[in-house]
């Protein structure tokens, strides 16, 4: 059987992420006018390939033939891929991700020191959430020299070590002659999967909204709403019917909304049924408008099954970044202090009101947000005007 499985791509600004995808998957994750005209990658961009594994040689491949002996491969893994941005003020976009993964992809450019601010972040955020399946491209050895290339890999192995990350393997890769990609390939097959287990209750969180109607469209051969993202847990299926938390703000208060599945859609073409690591576009019954503009993004979308916990405040288990609560933030967590909350790919503002320890309670103004008891809440606090990952914790409220 095929598994379906989700991968990230991070790393620092201009190291190289976007293009490495186009590589591996022959295909862009730049599909936004601002993000062709500027050369970079602003909101979550998505992209999608099969790994193959080989009959006779047992090594994985893009393609149907073995890229190593010419046998015959057979699917192994569906891979959707989340190419997350790199720039620092875009890091709470990576984070509304980062809830989906199975595995990453930490890329690091040879042609600058190791780390940087961004790449310390987006290691910091794979480990808050747990990610154990990883791999390190080495980018942009073909603009320096082999004196270069080999003091940047040794920088990058003893940045990994000290991480804790002393078995992740690095692989330095050309991604615009396809060199070394296929090595890559073979530490992704070899990812294992490990899927949350809480039952069989439909959670889906959506990390995109669309309306995919082109203007003067026939109202009634109007589609409607249609939700990006992938699920956590559970599976869904065509006509199935479904909740969207939080819903729309109507009269000083939200209204979750009540809908039914259409159809599904995924990069290799419609989906009867669903389960969670495939990236996927459900189209509902909703009116198109409410999902322009990823008006609907952040939402969580669960079964009749499933009834998540719909609050404005949140009480965590709270854990630091204990470096750098001491040289960025100078102190702890306070009471009264703004933070910026990421819980599954829901981001809201909100104000820390009690602090006991490593209990804090964290108050969200008007924003109420859709979870579930031991969902992981991820804060970032302000510095400098920039949006800085602090820690994460458990919600136990």
């Amino acid at each position: 059987m095929v598994e379906d499985i989700i991968i990230d791509i991070v790393g620092s600004f201009a190291d190289g992420k976007t293009t490495l995808v186009k590589a591996m998957t022959r295909e862009t994750t730049l599909r936004h006018s601002e993000e062709i005209k500027r050369g970079i990658t602003i909101r979550l961009g998505y992209a999608h390939f099969i790994v193959y594994r080989c009959g006779s040689c047992g090594r994985y491949s893009r393609t149907e033939k073995c890229e190593y002996c010419n046998g015959a491969s057979s699917p192994h893994y569906r891979v959707s891929i989340i190419d997350s941005p790199g720039h620092k003020t875009l890091m709470t976009i990576m984070l509304s991700g980062a809830s989906l993964v199975d595995g990453a992809v930490l890329v690091i450019a040879a042609n600058q020191p190791c780390p940087q601010p961004q790449t310390q972040e987006h290691l910091e955020a794979l480990k808050i959430i747990g990610i154990k399946n990883m791999v390190v491209a080495q980018t942009k050895v073909d603009v320096v020299g082999e004196q270069r290339a080999r003091q940047s890999y040794s920088e990058i192995k003893s940045f990994l070590s000290q991480n804790g990350l002393h078995d992740v393997p690095i692989i330095p890769v050309f991604s615009i002659q396809d060199i070394n990609i296929g090595e890559l390939i073979q530490w992704i097959g070899r990812f294992k999967i490990e899927k949350a287990d809480r039952g069989n209750q439909t959670e889906m969180v959506a990390i995109r909204s669309f309306d995919i109607n082109k203007p003067g469209a026939d109202i009634k051969k109007m589609n409607g709403a249609v939700l990006g993202g992938a699920l956590k847990q559970g599976t869904m299926s065509k006509g199935d019917s479904v909740t969207v938390y939080p819903g729309v703000f109507i009269k000083n208060s939200w209204k979750p909304l009540n809908t039914k599945i259409a159809s599904i859609q995924s990069e290799f073409g419609e989906e009867s049924r669903v389960g969670p690591g495939l990236m996927v576009g459900v189209r509902t019954m909703l009116d198109p408008s409410l999902s322009r503009r990823d008006n609907l993004a952040g939402s969580l979308v669960v079964g009749t099954d499933s009834k998540p916990l719909f609050k404005n405040k949140i009480s965590i288990e709270y854990s630091a970044l204990e470096e750098k609560e001491k040289q960025k933030f100078k102190r702890p967590i306070q009471r009264n202090e703004s933070v910026l909350v990421n819980v599954l790919a829901s981001k809201v503002l909100g104000t820390v009101t009690s602090v006991n320890g490593r209990k804090v309670t964290i108050f969200l103004n008007n924003s109420f947000l859709p979870y579930f008891l031991g969902d992981k809440a991820i804060i970032s606090r302000k510095v400098d005007n920039i949006w800085v990952l602090a820690g994460a914790g458990t919600i136990y409220d």
